[in-house]
């Protein structure tokens, strides 16, 4: 009996030795895996603008209750982008071309409704209207989303 315990602490003993080293290189493999893996870049994939339209071409300035207030949220990453515009939510087609883009939000008949054309380094944008023949010119900020 006194043999047999002395033989199981000896296996328990050389048990607990062959575990360590594999649970110390498996961490060393966990950990350098995780350090190889590619950092991702800390880039958001939405802009949230808040544009107002304030003047209209062939009209003049707009005063202060007219001035068209559009909230933009343009995906960097998929070809949709979403218009909030008194309310109505719309979506319209992207296209960013360096620090400028140009959404065309089309109708049910698939004609073209909108054209909003952002200028990115001015912070400029206008609005086309193609089937009443208005155009809307006014600034846009950053805004929270």
């Amino acid at each position: 009996m006194n043999k047999d315990i002395k033989i199981l602490i000896h296996n328990i003993n050389y048990l607990f030795k062959s575990i360590q080293p594999k649970r110390y290189h498996f961490n060393l493999l966990l950990l350098s895996g995780l350090l190889l893996l590619p950092l991702q870049q800390t880039r958001s994939e939405e802009i949230f603008l808040k544009c107002v339209g304030k003047y209209e071409i062939n009209r003049g300035a707009l005063i202060k209750p007219d001035w068209e207030t559009s909230y933009l949220t343009i995906n960097q990453n998929g070809l949709i982008s979403t218009i909030n515009d008194k309310g109505i939510k719309k979506e319209g087609r992207t296209l960013i071309r360096r620090n400028s883009y140009t959404i065309t939000h089309r109708d049910n008949r698939n004609s073209v409704e909108k054209i909003y054309k952002i200028n990115g380094n001015h912070g400029t944008y206008s609005v086309e209207y193609p089937q009443r023949n208005r155009t809307f010119i006014g600034t846009c900020q950053k805004g929270r989303g």
